[in-house]
C-alpha cells in the first residue's frame, strides 16, 4: 500500500517537472514506528495521518471494507492531497523546416503590424493571462479558460490555447525554457533566442470525497463511503470521537493482527506523549505486546485490552458491547474517484462503425462485451439489451425490400413532373417500389452486409 500512497515523495517540488505528482498536504509522523524510522529520516517524508480508529458495525455504510470518516476530521484537513500536473508547450513544432522562427508567445510578434487584432485577443484573455501570453501564477483555471497565447508572425493571427482538463486547477508555476546563444564568461550582454518552450505546472486540490481509497499500514484498504456528522458519531466516556470507523468483519479472514497491536500501541503512545517502537521480533509468546501495551493503558486509567464503553451519537445510549478504539496510522492512496469515473450520454462516435469511441479522456463509452450480454440474457431484460447495444450505441434506420430481403438494393430515384420533383425508393433488384419497408437496425449490421457483399455473400432479411 505504501507504494500506492499519496505521501511526500520528495522535498524539491518547485524544481521538478513531472507529468503527474501526488502530494499529501497534512502528513504526520506516526506514533508507532520502528527504530530505523529515525535513522532513515522518514519524518521528513510523511506518508499518512494518525487517526482515532473505532472498530464497530455502525450505520451500514461500513460494509464490505468501506469506512466512514468523521466530517469534522475531514474539515480539519484529514487526508487532504494535491495532484500536480505538468504540461510542456513547444512552439517550435509549428516551425517549417529550414525557415526562421515564426511563432512567438504573447499577443503581438516582433515583426507584426496588426496590433488591433492583438489588442482584441488581449482584452478577452487578460483575466487569466499576462501580456507575454503566459498564464498568471496562482490563477484559477476552469475547462475552456485561456491557458496561454501565441501569435503567428506570418498571418498575424493570435491563437489562445484553452485549458482542456475536466477539473479546476491552479497555475502553480511557469518555467521558461530557452538557451543563450553567445554566452559570455565575463558577464557581458548575452544574446538570447526568442522564447519557444515553456513548462506549466498545474496544482489540482484533491480533498477526500466519497469513493476515495485509504489504507492502514497492514493492508486494510477500503473506500470512504460517508463523511458522517460528528454529532451522530459514537463517542467514548472521555469524550473521544473517532476519525475513522472500520467494520470488524475486515479482520477475521485477513488476520491483520498487527493493526490491533498498532491500535493499542498508538493509544498508549498518545497518552504518554511519546512514539512506540514497532521493530519486528521485539516480543514473543512469553512476553506478548498485548500485555506490554495493556499494562501501559491500565496505568493511564484505560481498559487493559483497548476496549471502551461507547455511546451512540444518535440515541445517546451505551452500546451493549465495549468497542475497540485506538490510534492507527492511515495513508491515503492515489486511487481516486475523480480519476476513474466515466460518464457518457452522447458523444463522439467511430466513423466506420458509428459506435461510441473508447477512452475516458475522449468522452468515450464503456465496452459492453459478450459476457455482459450473456448476463443480461440470463436475466431476461431484453429491452435493456436493446437500449445498450442499439439505442445508445449505433441506432440507424434503413430501407429494406420485402421481396428480395436486401438492405443494399433500395435506392432513391428522382422523379420529375412538370410541377414537382420528388424521390421514390425503388429496389434495384426487383424494380419494385411497393415492397419497400423502413426498419431500425444497428449501423454496424449494415457495415457487415457491405463486407459480405464484397465477398459475394448475399444476406437476406425476412420481413413479415
Amino acid at each position: 500500500m505504501g507504494k500506492q500512497s499519496m505521501g511526500t515523495p520528495m522535498q524539491n517540488f518547485p524544481y521538478r517537472t513531472d507529468n503527474k505528482l501526488y502530494r499529501l498536504q497534512t502528513g504526520q509522523t506516526p506514533v508507532v514506528r520502528p527504530k530505523i524510522h529515525n535513522e532513515y529520516g522518514i519524518d521528513g517524508y510523511p506518508n499518512g495521518m494518525n487517526a482515532v480508529v473505532c472498530v464497530i458495525s455502525y450505520t451500514g455504510y461500513d460494509m464490505e471494507d468501506a469506512s466512514i470518516i468523521n466530517k469534522s476530521a475531514h474539515e480539519r484537513g484529514y487526508g487532504y492531497g494535491t495532484v500536480y500536473k505538468g504540461e510542456w508547450v513547444d512552439l517550435s513544432v509549428y516551425r517549417r523546416k529550414g525557415e526562421g522562427i515564426s511563432h512567438f508567445f504573447g499577443f503581438s510578434s516582433p515583426n507584426s503590424l496588426d496590433i488591433k487584432l492583438a489588442e482584441k485577443a488581449w482584452d478577452r484573455a487578460k483575466e487569466k493571462l499576462d501580456k507575454d501570453g503566459l498564464p498568471k501564477v496562482g490563477v484559477r483555471l476552469n475547462t475552456g479558460d485561456p491557458m496561454y497565447a501565441y501569435v503567428d508572425d506570418v498571418t498575424g493571427v493570435v491563437k489562445v490555447a484553452p485549458y482542456k482538463g475536466m477539473e479546476i486547477a491552479y497555475v502553480d508555476q511557469v518555467l521558461l525554457v530557452g538557451k543563450l546563444i553567445n554566452f559570455s564568461i565575463t558577464g557581458g550582454d548575452s544574446e538570447t533566442e526568442p522564447l519557444q518552450k515553456i513548462h506549466i505546472k498545474l496544482r489540482i486540490p484533491r480533498p477526500p470525497i466519497i469513493g476515495d481509497k485509504f489504507s492502514s499500514r497492514h493492508g486494510q484498504k477500503g473506500v470512504i463511503s460517508q463523511k458522517w456528522p460528528t454529532i451522530d458519531m459514537p463517542f467514548s466516556e472521555s469524550g473521544i470521537v473517532p476519525d475513522v470507523i472500520i467494520n470488524p468483519h475486515a479482520f477475521p479472514s485477513r488476520m491483520t493482527i498487527g493493526m490491533f497491536i498498532e491500535s493499542l500501541a498508538g493509544k498508549s503512545g498518545a497518552l504518554q506523549g511519546k512514539p512506540k517502537d514497532s521493530t519486528p521480533f521485539q516480543f514473543d509468546e512469553d512476553h506478548p505486546p498485548s500485555d506490554y501495551f495493556g499494562q501501559e493503558l491500565a496505568a493511564a486509567g484505560f481498559n487493559y485490552y483497548g476496549n471502551e464503553p461507547m455511546y451512540s451519537g444518535v440515541t445517546g445510549q451505551e452500546f451493549k458491547a465495549d468497542i475497540y478504539i485506538g490510534i492507527v496510522y492511515y495513508q491515503r492512496l492515489r486511487h481516486m474517484v475523480s480519476d476513474k469515473y466515466q460518464v457518457r450520454t452522447t458523444g463522439p462516435v467511430h466513423n466506420l462503425t458509428q459506435q461510441p469511441i473508447k477512452g475516458r479522456k475522449r468522452a468515450g463509452g464503456i465496452r459492453f462485451g459478450e459476457m455482459e450480454r450473456d448476463s443480461l440474457l440470463a436475466h431476461g431484460v431484453s429491452f435493456l439489451l436493446q437500449d445498450r447495444l442499439m439505442n445508445c450505441s449505433d441506432y440507424s434506420r434503413c430501407h429494406v425490400c420485402s421481396y428480395c430481403g436486401s438492405i443494399l438494393s433500395p435506392f432513391a430515384q428522382v422523379v420529375s413532373t412538370s410541377e414537382i420533383t420528388s424521390s421514390i425508393i425503388t429496389c434495384q433488384l426487383c424494380d419494385a417500389t411497393d415492397g419497400i419497408r423502413t426498419i431500425a437496425i444497428p449501423y454496424v449490421f449494415r457495415y457487415l452486409c457491405t463486407e459480405l457483399v464484397s465477398m459475394n455473400v448475399r444476406l437476406k432479411l425476412s420481413i413479415k
